[in-house]
């Protein structure tokens, strides 16, 4: 008996390898088309909230849409309408078959031309509508697929150029209960993505849920997809014409790193990362280093560590702040966390900065991923002054700046020098403009703090938007107290 104990074993788990690979050919029927040229047409709404631009840590976006999509044995159309919250109005088409991705962004006027990449992930992304296109991919692949069954669930997955896909079928109803994948975000690290079905009906001889929760950025913002309606189409459907010369280009290489470093006094100096238009701060006290802001990605952050240590080889970083939560200045905190330097932020974006730092890189691994090191933080709630010999303040004016809620300045009462991040906007030429609210909110700010400023220095931009980054106080208020 015991001799026979592998062979039944083997036997156990084949027929399981066999029952679980059924449901992905058993759920077949209920997302095939019967015509190879038949096209099913489906309307919808939807609530599509994008992470944005805005005055607060995982604040969205939101936008009312509607449209119209078809599915075919091979191909995917969709045409639709988005209207903000601030009652703006944009459209988009899409065309996508095995070889083919035309697609008309939202504002444009012209085809995007596109890469390989993009014309997988947005097979990948039509998940949102339907499960059907990404599943026929499943089905057409299905030797490749790994499969496990848990919670009434059989899980298959799919490698899909980089993308890692996953795909559940429920083993009672055979719908599909979701479709996920990880992919890299140079902010984020590696961030989830997940579409799932319920309310399924079964009309013009297809099964398809009528609700899709499009979980994005690790479930950070959520879009709502509700299917209204379903009819047979006529074949001969063209959103866009595809150009005689069509062929998916190769992706644009990243800007190369290009960096200037400039000494503004014994004790401040200016790096400039050309490739990311952004000014760094760096101040050097005593026995340490602190450095104010760092764009966009770890990568970012570790060239500017490379280029403070040949201004102070021997002294440790061991300050890092961000003037506000946006991408350009805290986007390579990750690097400082990796040095040991404590993270200065506000109250409010203390969560976000240990959801950057703690977050997993493991596609694209940088420095602290491969040599985890634990997070320190320091809050600012009213001010904070740094150094002895060299004095330098940090002020917290939140949504005084009329741009964010976390909003800080940094302030040198040597050399009566204000740097902030991206408020004072004055023209490199031309006449000084009446002040808008961001730079009413700064020079009111200056006043209440009782700071006496004779320079302004600007992170952000240094050279694309055409604006001054070392500004005298005079221009700002001259734009402030200017009549209209």
């Amino acid at each position: 008996m015991l001799k026979q104990i592998p062979y039944l074993l083997l036997a156990f788990l084949y027929f399981q390898s066999c029952t679980s690979s059924q449901y992905l050919q058993n759920s077949k029927s209920s997302f095939s088309l019967t015509d190879q040229g038949s096209l099913l047409k489906f309307t919808y709404e939807e609530e599509f909230n994008e992470l944005g631009h805005l005055a607060s840590p995982w604040a969205t976006n939101t936008y009312a849409g509607k449209g119209s999509f078809w599915l075919g044995k091979a191909s995917f159309y969709k045409h639709d309408t988005l209207l903000s919250n601030r009652g703006r109005t944009y459209f988009s088409k899409t065309q996508w078959s095995d070889d083919t991705l035309l697609y008309l962004d939202y504002g444009d006027e012209q085809i995007m031309g596109l890469t390989a990449d993009m014309h997988l992930l947005k097979l990948i992304n039509t998940a949102k509508y339907s499960p059907t296109v990404v599943y026929k991919e499943f089905l057409k692949r299905a030797k490749e697929t790994k499969v496990e069954t848990k919670d009434k669930q059989a899980v298959y997955t799919l490698k899909m150029g980089s993308y890692k896909v996953n795909l559940a079928i429920n083993t009672s109803s055979q719908d599909i209960d979701f479709i996920s994948y990880l992919s890299y975000d140079e902010l984020y690290g590696d961030v989830n993505t997940t579409f799932s079905y319920t309310g399924y009906q079964r009309k013009e001889g297809v099964s398809y849920p009528t609700a899709i929760k499009v979980e994005k950025i690790n479930a950070k913002a959520i879009d709502l997809v509700n299917v209204i309606s379903v009819e047979k189409a006529s074949p001969k459907l063209s959103l866009l014409e595809k150009p005689t010369d069509y062929q998916l280009i190769a992706p644009t290489p990243a800007k190369a790193a290009k960096i200037t470093v400039a000494k503004y006094n014994d004790y401040i100096h200016l790096i400039d990362l050309e490739h990311t238009d952004d000014k760094v701060l760096v101040v050097e006290f005593d026995d340490y280093m602190l450095v104010a802001e760092a764009p966009i990605n770890p990568a970012n952050g570790e060239l500017i560590i490379t280029e403070v240590k040949k201004i102070a080889p021997t002294k440790p970083i061991k300050y890092f702040v961000f003037g506000h939560h946006h991408p350009h200045y805290l986007g390579g905190l990750r690097a400082f966390v990796h040095k040991g330097a404590t993270i200065i932020c506000t109250e409010m974006s203390e969560n976000y900065v240990t959801t950057i730092a703690n977050a997993p890189h493991t596609l694209q691994p940088d420095k602290l991923e491969k040599e985890p090191i634990e997070l320190k933080t320091q809050v600012v709630k009213d001010s904070l002054e740094i150094g002895e010999n060299v004095k330098m303040k940090i002020y917290f004016i939140g949504e005084k700046s009329a741009h964010t809620y976390d909003y800080l300045i940094y302030y040198f009462p040597q050399d009566q020098l204000l740097f902030q991040d991206d408020l004072c906007w004055i023209a490199k030429d031309g006449p000084i403009t009446k002040a808008g609210s961001r730079q009413v909110g700064l020079y009111n700010s200056i006043l209440e703090l009782n700071l006496k400023v004779d320079t302004i220095i600007q992170s952000w931009p240094v050279n694309d938007h055409k604006v001054k980054t070392i500004i005298p106080f005079s221009d700002l208020e001259k734009s402030v107290l200017m009549e209209k």
